[in-house]
């Protein structure tokens, strides 16, 4: 009789622990949802990275349009070789860079002049700057592990022939013209490699669902078919 009570109470107190531990998780992930929804609300619509640009910039919007919304204080200044064969225009606000407008490189001109070129369509942005988001929540700084509950299970990758450019792609639904990058390469310039933890084997294109536990969003790009790409 004593090994049956002690039996049922050992069983009670499994239970009991499991309900605990089950109660626990669906508190973390109730407050995980809270805290997304309330980031979804707040941001403002010059904050926001949607499939048709980051803030103020719009995909096929002339540059001369997006100084001419502008805050008044809104400084423009090229970065030539921003990456290979890619120059870009560094739009800062208060000393701080919000975006950078995205220009493929043209050897035979001085990227100088694409300040002055107001009829050039943006077609290319990127940020990482984390005050801007997607309207799933999702920024620069966001671990991967927390961007995989809103965008499902993610696939980091980088070939070596594409500047080893480490991008991560989700399983679920997104905006397909958005891309989120895992690791940003002035980063990796600095030594502190890949988000991705890749196969040992030489080759020129990489794969990996599996990435470092503090792995997150390291910057976030919004761009169109040049032919497409009308505001």
């Amino acid at each position: 009789m004593k090994r049956i009570i002690l039996l049922a109470a050992l069983i009670f107190s499994a239970c009991q622990a499991e309900n605990i531990t089950s109660q626990s998780q669906t508190a973390e992930l109730a407050a995980s949802n809270q805290t997304r929804e309330i980031a979804m609300q707040s941001v403002a619509p010059e904050f926001l990275i949607s499939a048709r640009g980051i803030g103020k910039a719009k995909l096929g919007m002339t540059l001369g349009r997006l100084k001419k919304i502008s805050d008044p204080d809104t400084v423009f200044e090229i970065v030539p070789s921003f990456m290979v064969d890619v120059d870009a225009i560094a739009v800062s606000h208060k000393g701080i860079v919000q975006y950078y407008i995205l220009c493929v490189a043209d050897n035979n001109e001085d990227s100088n002049q694409l300040l002055f070129d107001r009829d050039r369509v943006i077609t290319a942005l990127m940020t990482n700057n984390d005050d801007y988001q997607t309207e799933g929540g999702i920024k620069v700084g966001t671990p991967i592990k927390e961007a995989e509950e809103v965008y499902g299970n993610a696939v980091l990758a980088y070939n070596t022939e594409g500047e080893s450019r480490e991008y991560i792609t989700f399983a679920g639904e997104h905006p397909e013209n958005i891309q989120f990058r895992a690791s940003y390469f002035k980063l990796i310039s600095d030594g502190l490699g890949f988000s991705g933890i890749y196969p040992e084997y030489p080759g020129v294109s990489y794969t990996t669902d599996k990435y470092r536990s503090d792995a997150a969003i390291a910057a976030i790009e919004v761009s169109c078919n040049p032919e497409d790409c009308i505001n």
